[in-house]
């Protein structure tokens, strides 16, 4: 029974290469110099691929992946899709104004209900957890949104990793 993952706002997936991290940071710049549709950077210990050109929008993600090298001179590359670190940062910050919001509109809450009067600024807070809810939502329909640019990197990211020379267009079977 295969086991099955909860879906995740920044999902994540590990690989395997036989390459050492030079000549998989080598591999990886060497296509970044040759190819116009996705982006990136190789360091020591991180890789770092995205889509440019036009087809990048709001929504398009990019994969971070630390690269783990081994003493038999193989790698373990541990990576994580996130969105742009533009819209990333909107994330967090809209999760931390509702929170603020919330917090706020219950302390004022407490204080109207201390003078004896009717408590309504606490209504606020279900509103900005369902206002939270709406922007976690909002992670999967993102996803959804990239799923085919989500692939793309980690189809490149794996003909990489394996050794093999990455597709502009990987088709849908791999």
């Amino acid at each position: 029974m295969s086991e099955t993952k909860r879906p995740s706002p920044r999902p994540t997936f590990t690989l395997q290469s036989p390459h050492s991290t030079e000549e998989l940071r080598r591999r990886v710049r060497a296509f970044l110099k040759g190819t116009k549709k996705i982006r990136g950077t190789a360091f020591e210990q991180l890789i770092e691929l995205s889509i440019s050109g036009n087809d990048h929008h709001f929504w398009s993600p990019q994969v971070l992946a630390k690269v783990i090298e081994h003493p038999n001179g193989s790698t373990t590359l541990e990576a994580r899709f996130s969105p742009d670190p533009h819209v990333w940062s909107l994330y967090v910050f809209t999760y931390a104004t509702l929170i603020v919001v919330a917090i706020f509109s219950l302390v004022w809450g407490f204080v109207q209900r201390t003078l004896g009067q009717s408590p309504t600024a606490m209504l606020v807070a279900p509103l900005a957890g369902l206002a939270a809810a709406l922007v976690y939502g909002a992670s999967f329909v993102g996803q959804g949104l990239g799923s085919d640019q989500m692939y793309l990197l980690r189809a490149t990211l794996e003909s990489l990793a394996a050794g093999d020379k990455p597709r502009e267009e990987p088709s849908a079977e791999g």
